[in-house]
Order: C-alpha cells, then structure tokens, then sequence
C-alpha cells in the first residue's frame, strides 16, 4: 500500500497543474467525505463505504484502515471527478483475520484542501486467530565491573518467532539507557545474552535488566544492580626491592605488593632480557598486601641460564599490566643458586 500522505501530496500537485483558473479566481472548497458503515462482513473480507462530494474541484480519495485507528493501510487512490454532488464509493478488503477489529475512515483531497471522515470500525466473524508466542527473558548477572564499564548477560527464549534483546540501564530502576538490538534468532530453547556496557560513572549503582521482543510481544527480565568501582577505591602494584631470585628448577620469586586502595590487584606479569620474554604469569593480589609472585622460566629462558652458569645480578625488565589498566615497569637483577 502507498504511504497516504506521499500519495496524497503527489495529487496535489495534479490538481495544481489542472486548475490554475480556479485556484487563481479562489474557487472551490475542499471536498466533503463521510464515512459510512462496513458492509459484506465475513470472516476474512468486508466492504468499506464512503461518500465524496468533490466541490467543483478535480479530487481523489482512498479509504484508510487498520487494527487501529492509526490505519497504516490504504486503498488504491481513486479519481472523484470533479462535481458538485455527493457520490457514494466503496472498497472491498479481503484477507483480513477472522475475530478481530479494524478500523476505516474515508479521506480525500483536492487543490483547496484534505478532507477526513470520522473513524469507524467492524470486526469480522469467527473465532480470532491464537495469539503468537511471547519470548521470554531472563536477567543474568554482570561481570567484569570496573570503574566506568560492566559486562550484563541472561538468558532469552525466543519462542520460534524471529525476536531481538537489549539491555535497559541506568541508576535507577527507570533506566533510561539501552545497548544496541542484538538478533536472538528464532529457535525454541533459550540462549545466552550478554552485552558489553561502557561510559558509565565511578562509584555508581547501576540498575539493568534483558528485554526480548518479537512480534509475539515483549518480554521483560527483572531488575538487576551492579556499582561500578569509585575512583578512591583504586589499588596499584608495586615491586618491594629491585632483586629476584632464580631456583635451581627454573622459578623466579619477585616480590610485589597491592597498595592504596580496598580491590585486589589483578593482571600479568612479564619478565624479559635484551627483548626476549623469559617467564610470565597472571596474578591476584588481595588489597594492602604482597609477597612472592613467581614465574616459571620458558624455554629461552632456561637456556639463557645454562649459557650463563654465573648469572648473578642479570639486568631484566619486569612489567605490570592489570585489568583496571595500571602499567608500569622496572628494572631488576637476578641472583640465582648454581645452576646444575
């Protein structure tokens, strides 16, 4: 079906070419329409009537309807003539659901204007189709919370009809925010649903929960709240001395500490000589404490030892990079027990 007011202003311009007399004398008057009542209802079809009285201007009109009185459909845009007396029209519809309402109005347009009838409505026998499965949705739990980003997920069914999730957010349980429309598909078994959230504000509770919608409906999961780490909060790593030691089976003990906040500190620790990674490990430190981190030593090296039976005081670039985005580095030696 044509979009009524495109269709509409199209003929406008017809019936501006047609008439440049009359709209120069300011003749005419927009048409006159009245809606009339549905006739021929069955379970899948009816007629729409109508009448036009054009008003000695050149018209056209179409009979709109819909399940509701916002329409979103239209008949074919017919010629009215341009008359002075009232004309009846009709439009038969076909193909419509058994059971269920619609509604119509009557609407034309000449030069001078356009003209709209009142709404009106039918519904047509029998019994009206079962509804269409809704999706379900299910609110999981967030993860990765950091100081201005957290990872939401869940759970959605989509019921067999082609359905889409997001995720609603904000500080309160009114949102205000949504991720970008993710496709669920349309299968029948629930599926995990995740969505990466970032922007947010520093030591703030953050409400959110899983919408699911298809054309069966919408689904709601329920609330859920995360708060996001505040600034005060931040711990950082810190090396305690410039000397680690190397076992005889290749293990190397740095010692370092999480200090200045109330989080743990966690990341990777990479050792490396003249560019070469020699060990490496990810940590957990608990907030306000240290101790030894120790890496095993790769292949390198090892090998690197056993060419160098004396290896003391060995100079090696330690960095830190941890999950809350601290990066920092030093240089340190190495002291090591013979190596056999």
């Amino acid at each position: 079906m044509r979009k009524p007011f495109r269709a509409l202003l199209c003929l406008t311009a017809v019936a501006i070419t047609i008439l440049p007399v009359a709209l120069a004398q300011g003749a005419g008057s927009a048409p006159t329409v009245t809606t009339s009542a549905a006739t021929g209802v069955t379970g899948s079809g009816a007629t729409l009537n109508g009448s036009v009285n054009p008003n000695g201007q050149q018209t056209s009109y179409a009979l709109q309807w819909g399940p509701t009185s916002g329409y979103g459909h239209e008949t074919t845009v017919t010629s009215a003539g341009s008359g002075t007396g009232i004309s009846s029209v009709s439009a038969t519809l076909s193909g419509l659901a058994s059971g269920s309402t619609y509604h119509f109005r009557i609407i034309a347009i000449n030069a001078t204007g356009t003209s709209v009838g009142a709404d009106e409505s039918f519904a047509t026998t029998g019994s009206a189709p079962p509804p269409l499965p809704a999706p379900s949705a299910s609110t999981g739990t967030s993860g990765n919370v950091g100081f201005s980003g957290a990872t939401v997920t869940g759970s959605v069914n989509p019921s067999g009809q082609s359905t889409s999730y997001y995720f609603e957010y904000g500080p309160t349980s009114n949102y205000g925010f949504e991720s970008s429309p993710t496709d669920a598909g349309s299968g029948v078994t629930s599926q995990a649903a995740t969505a990466t959230l970032s922007g947010l504000a520093s030591g703030i509770t953050y409400h959110y929960r899983l919408v699911a919608v298809s054309d069966g409906g919408t689904a709601l999961g329920d609330d859920q709240s995360f708060t996001t780490r505040a600034a005060g909060t931040r711990s950082h790593v810190a090396f305690i001395g410039r000397m680690g030691f190397v076992s005889p089976g290749g293990i190397i003990g740095v010692e370092a500490g999480c200090f200045g906040g109330q989080v743990s500190c966690a990341g990777q620790v990479t050792m490396t000589h003249d560019g070469v990674v020699i060990g490496q490990r990810n940590f957990n430190i608990p907030p306000n404490s240290g101790g030894f981190q120790n890496l095993g030593l790769n292949a390198q090296g090892k090998q690197m030892l056993k060419a160098n039976r004396v290896f003391n005081l060995l100079a090696v670039n330690v960095s830190v990079t941890t999950t809350a985005g601290q990066r920092t580095g030093q240089v340190m030696h190495l002291a090591r027990w013979v190596w056999n």
